[in-house]
């Protein structure tokens, strides 16, 4: 943020005849700030920060199709902001409504909320090393009752919408935040 601050008012004092043009790029949490300068003049943009973990390392050789689909369709959703109740891009999602979102864009109806997914499908033991794409890890975040759902996605990561990050983010498992996640599971559900 202090980067595009600092670069304004010099991006300003460009002469408008520039052919060249000049971009400053900074992140203030989830948002991504680029400031162009050109030809018409200084423009700033601010658009959902995509997480550094990158979605390329997904093992998708080891998800199954309809695994596979039900990731690409939550990817498409990174960075939407979240929010308590939502259940749409525009609006924004809370953990369960993004999940219900995009297992039902890919024809997988699931109940509204993460008590109720918790309830979805067949037990799969709590372990990371059993768990497949696709499947729905549970969390206790308070210390009793389920309020919590993530996706996993393979390589010891999820995709969730959270209110902690602001909106749908990845989460690697193996991180101080994906271990504080780890120790509230509660359950993991395979629902494909």
């Amino acid at each position: 943020m202090r980067l595009i601050a600092c670069a304004l008012p010099l991006l300003a004092g460009f002469p408008s005849g520039l052919s060249a043009q000049v971009k400053v790029e900074a992140s203030l949490g989830p948002v991504a700030l680029v400031a162009t300068m050109g030809g018409r003049g200084v423009s700033v943009r601010a658009t959902p920060r995509v997480p550094r973990s990158s979605p390329a390392r997904v093992p998708r050789a080891a998800a199954s199709a309809s695994a596979a689909r039900i990731l690409a369709t939550a990817e498409r959703y990174l960075g939407t902001r979240y929010r308590y109740g939502g259940t749409t891009p525009g609006g924004g999602f809370d953990c369960s409504g993004f999940v219900q979102y995009v297992f039902g864009r890919n024809g997988v109806k699931l109940p509204r909320t993460s008590r109720e997914q918790a309830r979805s499908g067949r037990a799969v033991p709590r372990g990371v090393g059993s768990l497949k794409p696709g499947d729905l890890l549970l969390f206790a975040s308070r210390g009793r009752g389920v309020d919590h759902v993530a996706i996993y996605v393979g390589d010891n990561r999820i995709l969730h919408s959270t209110a902690g990050a602001g909106g749908v983010v990845y989460d690697d498992l193996a991180t101080p935040r994906g271990k504080w996640y780890l120790a509230r599971q509660v359950a993991s559900r395979r629902v494909l």
